[in-house]
């Protein structure tokens, strides 16, 4: 088979698709071919070296993506797959090649009114959307939230889950195009990042009961733009 690996930190340069021996399943794992990876910020920090590595170079980047089982391995019939069923999975290494080890645990059923593309797209970012606003912050409805990079993968899914829970959102996004996004999706109010500070406690009266921050270099304006007793989460840091 092919994967794609790389044997040094840096930029996509750094990344080599390569010819490699076919994965066999260990205990608790089945092979699945490829049909669709996702491509999270994770994994661009991994390949700078910003994240840790499991094992030594060569590494397969990727640790999400769907496809078809074609291998069962001694315990995955046992766990009610078969051969050709359709799966995602996220959280599981050395997912960027065509044919991936994929522990029985990590594996998610796709439904026929799911494709393997949508399923790779969204498991990781809507995963992390919902454990924001039910783990880091307990939303309650009317709670204001400021959701960072609103345009983006985890922003979009973010401000449905909000709406759905009765918060209201202000999106931060850096271009009209991602702002109308936010708003298609919900957002109440859609601004750039020009005196977003004033604004959000203009349109809040006192501060957001919670941001979301996965930029970084913005924490300390995200602190600022809670109100007193409100919180702010801070998951990535797109911006460095």
């Amino acid at each position: 088979m092919n994967a794609l690996q790389y044997r040094s930190f840096g930029g996509p340069e750094v990344l080599e698709w390569c010819e490699t021996a076919d994965p066999a399943p260990g205990p608790g794992e089945v092979i699945v071919k490829l049909e669709a990876a996702g491509m999270n910020y994770a994994d661009i920090y991994r390949r700078q070296g910003l994240f840790s590595q499991r094992g030594l170079a060569p590494w397969v980047p990727g640790w999400e993506g769907a496809g078809t089982i074609v291998d069962l391995g001694q315990d995955g019939a046992a766990a009610g797959f078969g051969i050709g069923d359709k799966v995602g999975w996220c959280d599981n290494p050395n997912s960027n090649a065509e044919l991936v080890a994929v522990a029985i645990d990590k594996l998610i059923p796709l439904p026929s009114s799911i494709s393997t593309q949508q399923a790779a797209s969204a498991l990781l970012q809507g995963l992390t959307a919902h454990s924001l606003v039910h783990d880091s912050h307990p939303l309650k409805a009317g709670d204001w939230s400021v959701v960072h990079a609103a345009g983006g993968g985890v922003g979009l899914l973010l401000i449905q889950i909000i709406k759905q829970l009765r918060g209201r959102v202000i999106a931060l996004a850096s271009s009209p195009e991602k702002r109308q996004a936010a708003c298609d999706a919900g957002a109440e109010v859609a601004i750039g990042y020009e005196d977003w500070i004033e604004r959000v406690h203009t349109v809040t009266g006192g501060g957001a009961d919670v941001v979301f921050d996965s930029v970084g270099t913005t924490i300390l304006d995200s602190l600022k733009a809670t109100r007193v007793g409100g919180r702010s989460v801070f998951f990535g840091f797109a911006g460095g």
